[in-house]
């Protein structure tokens, strides 16, 4: 698994390679605003005097998968940034209108496919720039975020072990104790109110232990775990996640914890197959929790 950066090059990378494929082996260019080069008549343009030639079939699939992962990428880059100065934010909303706009084969002032493709990676690489300016909490970190399928799935946290990750942090959100709270008092099995009453007594001992919003040990040398204190603004998140819904609000602070620990690896603890889709979908990283 990868830190937060190293993914989305990892994506970043991906979009470069397909925008090659699509620009130099299905895109031609003509020049639209006159009908021949001893054409006295020029039309002037604001967007340029460029044109592609339509796509092929094949080219169309192509420049549909790179609509949809590249805006993917470029929101979750977007959200990533949006604590960083005005000058941050409007260079990369230039490149990103630069990259749509040869996606989507817009007319344009490069007289060449090899052309519009060195301006389109121009800017794919310096939205990734970009990511430099962040500040990282922490870097190298292992974080983990469990929803409330993996708590009670395996509740004895600190028991948790992973052969990949030999060290980790754990990460309880507002959303996930909010849960607790509810099913402790709401959930009609009996057997699920005491297990979530017995988490509920469990992270109160952590408290214990010290400040949870800065970390406690839970195995020494091996794990700790703390608490997020508020709960993402979901306006600020991936448009597509939903207030209402408990699974999406997990995913924004799964995706806000990425944005406070880029350099680090933060992912998602799950069982369930439908907010591992969700997740998937996201471009956040998840595992299962271990098996008690």
């Amino acid at each position: 698994m990868k830190t937060v950066v190293e993914n989305i090059n990892d994506m970043a990378n991906e979009i470069q390679a397909k925008l090659h494929e699509l620009l130099l082996a299905h895109s031609e260019i003509y020049e639209w605003n006159r009908n021949s080069p001893d054409d006295s008549v020029v039309v002037i343009s604001a967007h340029g005097n460029y044109a592609y030639q339509k796509l092929s079939e094949e080219g169309r699939q192509l420049q549909s998968w790179l609509l949809e992962n590249y805006r993917r990428f470029y929101v979750l880059l977007r959200v990533l940034l949006r604590e960083q100065p005005k000058d941050v934010i409007k260079t990369l909303s230039k490149d990103n209108n630069v990259i749509e706009r040869t996606i989507e084969q817009q007319h344009t002032w490069s007289n060449t496919v090899e052309e519009a493709l060195k301006r389109a990676i121009d800017s794919l690489n310096e939205e990734l720039n970009l990511l430099t300016s962040l500040y990282s909490a922490a870097e190298g970190n292992i974080i983990l975020i469990p929803d409330i399928n993996a708590l009670l799935h395996n509740p004895m946290l600190e028991k948790w072990s992973f052969n990949e990750f030999p060290k980790f942090e754990i990460i309880l959100t507002p959303t996930l104790l909010s849960e607790l709270d509810g099913l402790k008092i709401n959930h009609r099995n009996e057997a699920i109110r005491q297990k979530t009453e017995t988490l509920i007594n469990q992270i109160k001992e952590y408290r214990r232990r010290g400040n949870i919003f800065q970390g406690v040990n839970l195995v020494k040398d091996v794990s700790t775990i703390k608490t997020l204190a508020v709960e993402p603004k979901m306006e600020d998140t991936l448009p597509w996640l939903e207030s209402t819904n408990n699974d999406d609000r997990m995913l924004a602070s799964v995706v806000e914890v990425m944005r406070i620990y880029p350099r680090s690896i933060v992912a998602f603890v799950t069982r369930d197959i439908n907010a591992q889709n969700k997740a998937e979908y996201a471009q956040i990283p998840y595992i299962e929790p271990p098996t008690p």
